[in-house]
């Protein structure tokens, strides 16, 4: 093989593989990971750095509300991984949402699980879940704290209490 042969051939590999990267890329398998959902939401959805962040996951869903000092103002993020092959979580939604700073809002994804959001301003203290099979489970929060609350796919009943066991309102969406 003549040298001007192997400069094209070894040459032309580097540009291959960074073809063969970019097209991976643009697919659309890399998310974000775990650890760095925070950073991306912040950067995303412009959330300023004094803004304190409740969230939850498991190893399908990540919900995050951020809220400033004063709890007047907020935001939530929502990622998801996807099926297949692929890595990392995507951003599947985010924004305000009137029933969080309200009350609780519930969001369904039916094959990655239940998140729900609130600033707290009815002061939920204890979430009541019902499981197929399973008994009852007891979640504490903090009634003086905005919460996320990520919960397994298929609860049957979940109820809501505040400090005087008053049953609190859920107002929870579907999605796909």
């Amino acid at each position: 093989m003549k040298a001007a042969e192997k400069i094209l051939v070894f040459g032309s590999i580097p540009i291959i593989i960074l073809l063969a990267f970019l097209i991976v890329w643009k697919a659309g398998i890399f998310g974000v990971s775990g650890d760095k959902l925070e950073q991306d939401a912040r950067r995303q959805q412009h959330i300023e750095e004094d803004w304190q962040v409740a969230q939850a996951k498991n190893e399908d869903l990540c919900a995050m509300l951020f809220y400033d000092p004063d709890k007047e103002d907020y935001t939530y993020s929502i990622y998801l991984t996807h099926e297949g092959l692929s890595f990392g979580y995507f951003f599947r939604q985010g924004g305000r949402d009137a029933y969080m700073g309200e009350s609780v809002k519930g969001i369904v994804y039916e094959d990655k699980g239940i998140a729900l959001l609130s600033l707290n301003q009815d002061r939920v203290c204890k979430i009541v879940v019902g499981n197929p099979g399973n008994a009852q489970e007891t979640i504490q929060v903090d009634p003086g704290k905005p919460f996320v609350v990520v919960l397994p796919v298929g609860c049957e009943e979940i109820i809501l209490y505040d400090a005087r066991e008053n049953i609190v309102s859920l107002y929870d969406t579907y999605t796909g």
